[in-house]
């Protein structure tokens, strides 16, 4: 059944369209089909195509499944042809996960079930089969159990005493220790520990953290992986072909599968270019202009007209030429010049001003002349 949110109010018209869809009979039978989209610019996903024997290939083509085949499909149950009769426009749900799928597929092969028992199971298991032949977004990016820290040379033993006795150290102790490492055997973990330690020494106390040795254990991995993938892209940009063997000289056991996983790399805002607005009158004008030119249909005349303007406004720029206002007050008309780059705000207030009923040239002249000798507002 379609759901309405609790306590909304139809307006009249959406209240005779509901009445109007509601009346219409619903369809006996509909077909859902899963397609999967692999990655490209976006992670990939796997979209679900309500209503699916109505969908045509170009429908398909704005999420670049043109030419794609469904990997597999279910009959809608009659729970989702309640719900989707009301829509009018073709539906899809798409999932980057496969927890959430599986999820949202659960609750529909119930309802399979109730109408006809064992389909909705037989499918479930269709689709959780799935599952290792079509890797979303979550399980590439799934991190990886960071390796613990085994050491013959007493590593493991010297890090769990720092956690032990870490809150003790004075921040000085803690510079001389790193010191020493870096000049010294120089290890990572130890140099992690360390920097974490003396980060909660300087930090608030509600910045504080807990030190632990997993903690230790999973940045260190990080940091080791950070590095791979960074030497790995690198060294792929440089020589596409032999990668692999570069490669493997410095990672023995690296696979095919880890160089795909290394290579994507997550999408980055597109930084905006940053532009100075434009607020002098005659670009302002010049702006609307050629907005004017473009985009309204003009009659010969009229594009006559707008051409001479751009044209004498762009030389008047080029030439840095004053902005001549010519204003006539009570039968006497004076020519008030303003700099080539006054805003347009201010010319057009300036305007406003001379249009203002009982206006005189003596007090418009002193506002002038106020405008003119003020560097900070005009």
């Amino acid at each position: 059944m379609v759901k309405i949110k609790e306590g909304y109010v139809m307006s009249p018209r959406e209240k005779a369209e509901f009445d109007r869809v509601n009346a219409l009979p619903r369809k006996l039978s509909g077909r859902v089909d899963f397609y999967f989209k692999p990655q490209t610019k976006y992670p990939p996903r796997i979209y679900l195509f309500m209503h699916a024997e109505t969908w045509c290939d170009r429908n398909r083509r704005p999420m670049g499944l043109f030419y794609a085949v469904p990997f597999l499909s279910r009959p809608m149950n009659k729970e989702e042809i309640e719900y989707h009769h009301f829509d009018i426009r073709l539906c899809y749900h798409q999932y980057d996960d496969w927890d959430k799928l599986i999820y949202a597929e659960e609750q529909e092969a119930a309802e399979l079930d109730k109408e006809t028992p064992g389909s909705g199971t037989i499918f479930l298991d269709k689709l959780k089969g799935f599952r290792e032949y079509y890797v979303l977004g979550s399980q590439l990016s799934k991190k990886r159990e960071p390796p613990v820290i085994k050491t013959d040379n007493g590593e493991s033993i010297f890090i769990k005493e720092l956690i032990a006795k870490g809150s003790e150290l004075t921040s000085k102790e803690i510079y001389e220790m790193l010191c020493t490492e870096q000049e010294g055997k120089n290890r990572l973990a130890i140099l992690i520990l360390l920097r974490e330690l003396y980060k909660n020494i300087v930090a608030e106390p509600e910045d504080k953290v807990l030190v632990t040795d997993e903690m230790v254990n999973r940045k260190v991995f990080l940091s080791q992986e950070r590095t791979r993938k960074n030497f790995v892209r690198r060294i792929y940009h440089k020589n596409k072909l032999f990668a692999m063997e570069e490669i493997r000289i410095k990672y023995k056991d690296y696979t095919e599968e880890m160089l795909q996983t290394d290579l994507i790399v997550k999408n980055s805002k597109p930084k905006r270019k940053k532009r100075k607005p434009i607020v002098d009158l005659r670009r302002c004008q010049l702006e609307k202009l050629a907005h004017r030119l473009l985009s309204v249909d003009l009659n010969e005349r009229d594009y006559h007209n707008t051409c001479c303007r751009i044209v004498m406004l762009q030389n008047a720029h080029d030439c840095r030429l004053p902005i001549p206002l010519t204003v006539t007050l009570t039968k006497e008309t004076f020519i008030y010049s303003f700099d080539w780059r006054t805003r347009e705000s201010v010319v057009k207030s300036f305007v406003t001003l001379a249009n203002t009923t009982g206006m005189t040239h003596e007090e418009l002249r002193k506002r002038y002349q106020e405008m003119c000798s003020s560097s900070y507002s005009y």
